[in-house]
């Protein structure tokens, strides 16, 4: 066979197969213009432990000004700009939506997961995440973190956009705010096992009095300022390992690591 008809019967074959494929995909494509959104799927990260965000809420959020994308094409459905409504949400801390072929929005959401609760001088409240950012309380829900209230009194005003390190930038640890060293406080007791068990709350008297408050044994700890930290929760946990089980739990009232070489204890 000539050489010029082996490149001409090549040349059919696949502008064959490529017109196949064509017809092909404009089929396909013809029959996903015609698929509608048939149910929505949602699955909400660590839902069994906070409720920060809820299925009500996704809905809420999906069917803004009551546009629903039930009974709508796939194709005409934004994923992108739904997930941006997602992302102005404060407890969201990331979001994943996409559509299927069967007719399904799938939206997975990933809420924010708070470390601690604070009540500042005012009585106002709100959490703030390991992240450092603030969020607000929920009115359906109270996620059961450690607690820090007292004399605190915050430099900025309160609200779902803060960061609360924002406030420490370029800072030295010395010149923290107040609320900058009780979150990295908060981060060292969280961090830890042991202590995440064992103090249920931080009570601010002032900068230079701090007091832990455990969820086992009668007595307070007198913390004193925020400085030195990792020292003094090491002399602590030497303490509770060593002297406690065989004083007893409930025979002081008071633990005192305000002095650098010492630990004072008031019996009850």
């Amino acid at each position: 066979m000539k050489k010029w008809l082996k490149i001409l019967l090549s040349t059919l074959k696949w502008t064959m197969v490529i017109a196949y494929f064509v017809v092909i995909l404009s089929f396909v494509s013809s029959k996903n213009h015609q698929i509608v959104c048939s149910k929505i799927n949602v699955n909400i990260t660590d839902s069994l432990n906070n409720s920060f965000i809820t299925y009500r809420d996704v809905l809420r959020i999906v069917e803004k000004k009551n546009d629903s994308p039930i009974g709508k094409p796939l194709w005409m459905i934004n994923t992108h700009e739904l997930e941006q409504r997602f992302r102005t949400q404060n407890t969201v801390k990331d979001v994943a939506i996409f559509k299927t072929a069967n007719g399904n929005l799938n939206i997975n959401v990933t809420q924010r997961v708070p470390m601690v609760r604070v009540i500042n001088k005012y009585n106002q409240g709100y959490y703030i995440d390991s992240e450092g950012q603030l969020l607000p309380l929920s009115q359906n829900y109270t996620s059961h973190v450690m607690v820090i209230n007292g004399n605190i009194v915050e430099p900025f005003k309160i609200s779902p956009n803060v960061k609360i390190m924002d406030w420490a930038d370029s800072l030295d640890y010395d010149s923290y705010p107040l609320i900058c060293k009780l979150y990295e406080l908060a981060k060292f007791i969280h961090s830890d096992p042991f202590w995440n068990a064992q103090i249920a709350q931080v009570y601010v008297e002032s900068p230079n009095d701090i007091e832990l408050i455990p969820r086992v044994g009668l007595h307070v700890v007198q913390f004193g300022d925020l400085t030195n930290i990792e020292t003094k929760f090491k002399k602590l946990r030497l303490f509770y390992e060593q002297a406690l089980p065989a004083e007893g739990w409930n025979k002081y009232k008071e633990i005192n690591l305000k002095y650098k070489n010492q630990i004072v204890c008031t019996k009850i």
